[in-house]
């Protein structure tokens, strides 16, 4: 089998995108800056910029897998397009929905998107 090259990579991601992606999703990041007295970042978490996402139910892999990071929380696979910045601990919000990303999932040979689990903001958490 011939690699596929960059040029036709691009466009089935693109294509898989749009058939795909069907949420509007803000993506919210804290800011850059010192630790408090216990060492974790403080402030307040800011939109960064907003993208285009799917949402869908976790496979009983990625259930298996990442148990010891999302057991017990509301976890979803979210995806992205391919290159979108977006790391651990990220809030995403989705439809209503408030989402912090717990693992961002490792890329396939020849990845149509970019998959992350984000487990649900429970308010007082």
């Amino acid at each position: 089998m011939l690699p596929i090259s960059a040029a036709e990579l691009a466009s089935i991601q693109a294509d898989v995108a749009a058939a795909a992606l069907d949420k509007t999703c803000a993506i919210q990041r804290l800011p850059t800056s010192t630790p408090d007295n216990r060492g974790v970042p403080s402030g307040n978490y800011s939109a960064i910029y907003t993208v285009q996402a799917g949402m869908r139910q976790p496979t009983g892999t990625h259930l298996t897998n990442y148990d010891y990071l999302i057991a017990g929380m509301d976890t979803w696979l979210v995806q992205f397009p391919v290159g979108t910045d977006v790391r651990s601990q990220d809030h995403l919000a989705i439809e209503g929905r408030s989402l912090v990303v717990q693992v961002i999932l490792a890329p396939q040979s020849y990845p149509a998107l970019l998959s992350v689990l984000a487990s649900e903001v429970r308010s007082g958490s």
